[in-house]
């Protein structure tokens, strides 16, 4: 495959066009390195489309129950004979041990759950030079933080992140054994467990749920969400399938101006919006094991780090724009 390079905007709804701007771009793909794509049952004619101008090959797997889901062992070890994977999966392969464990070995993993047409075009138009620079601004201020709070639905919760490293997701995984996620935009870090209180109420959605017709407020206590008001009965079922599934995992900034609510996951990267994890958090920087992460949107938070104002009702600080 030889190198090519399409600029930022260039690509307008061609798959050629955007596998090519993907793999190059935002992966880096040199001419001797080898791209395998995954996907799942509903995105196969788009995952075909890729495979084919990229002359890659493609697997296709069953469609994961839920978020975090370990793909089958060979599978697996599939992802660990190539230099790269792209993930086009409903769900997200990337809180998995399998994607843990290629990363570790040098793989670059870049999951793109819930893709659709209409986000696709979010992943060509993204600033990444801009996202960068606020991802490091970000990263900057959390590496050294203490605590941070979050404000939504007029109630606060707040969460240790003291000595847990930030993890800038910027859309460019070009380095060996990188990992994130398109579209992208965020700077996420998972909190000390067993420290955090307070409430938080998710408006947008959360991820294996999908959106909510109305607002849902988790009670924490001692890093665990202790009650969610109003009862979801989708959401509760989830939950008590898995044990250690409400600890809370995550917290999260997005920092995409083009981003825009149009699947849960590209909500996650809209510019001033946070998100939530519950579940599992030992494959982003912290110790908790659970078979199941699961991000709820905060749509308008106001974000303080130790004090010092971040996102005031979803508007970044100045610092940050």
């Amino acid at each position: 495959m030889s190198p090519h390079t399409v600029t930022h905007g260039q690509a307008k709804g061609d798959p050629v066009e955007e596998a090519l701007f993907i793999a190059h771009t935002c992966l880096g793909l040199q001419p001797n390195e080898d791209l395998l794509i995954v996907c799942d049952y509903s995105h196969v004619d788009m995952a075909q489309k890729f495979a084919e101008s990229l002359s890659s090959p493609m697997i296709v797997v069953p469609p994961l129950a839920f978020n975090g889901e370990e793909p089958p062992s060979q599978v697996a070890h599939l992802f660990q004979s190539y230099d790269a994977v792209l993930a086009l999966t409903t769900l997200s392969l990337g809180p998995t041990e399998a994607r843990k464990t290629a990363c570790e070995m040098g793989v670059r993993f870049v999951s793109m759950a819930g893709i659709t047409r209409e986000s696709l075009r979010t992943v060509i138009n993204t600033d990444y030079n801009l996202v960068e620079k606020r991802a490091s601004k970000l990263a900057e201020m959390l590496q050294s933080a203490d605590r941070i709070e979050v404000a939504s639905g007029g109630r606060t919760v707040e969460l240790s992140v003291h000595g847990r490293p930030p993890m800038p997701l910027t859309g460019i995984y070009a380095e060996k054994g990188a990992f994130g996620t398109l579209p992208e935009g965020e700077v996420l870090v998972a909190p000390v467990e067993e420290v955090g209180q307070g409430a938080f109420t998710v408006d947008v959605g959360m991820v294996g749920v999908g959106f909510f017709e109305h607002p849902v407020t988790f009670y924490v206590e001692g890093g665990q969400v202790t009650s969610i008001e109003p009862h979801n009965q989708v959401l509760e079922k989830i939950l008590d399938s898995h044990e250690g599934s409400r600890q809370i995992a995550e917290v999260a900034v997005g920092i995409n101006p083009v981003a825009q609510y149009r699947t849960i996951f590209e909500a996650k990267k809209v510019e001033g919006s946070c998100h939530i994890s519950l579940g599992d958090n030992h494959t982003i920087g912290g110790i908790h094991r659970c078979t199941i992460h699961m991000d709820g949107v905060i749509s308008s938070p106001t974000i303080t780090v130790d004090g010092e104002p971040l996102v005031d009702h979803g508007t970044l600080a100045r610092w940050l724009q």
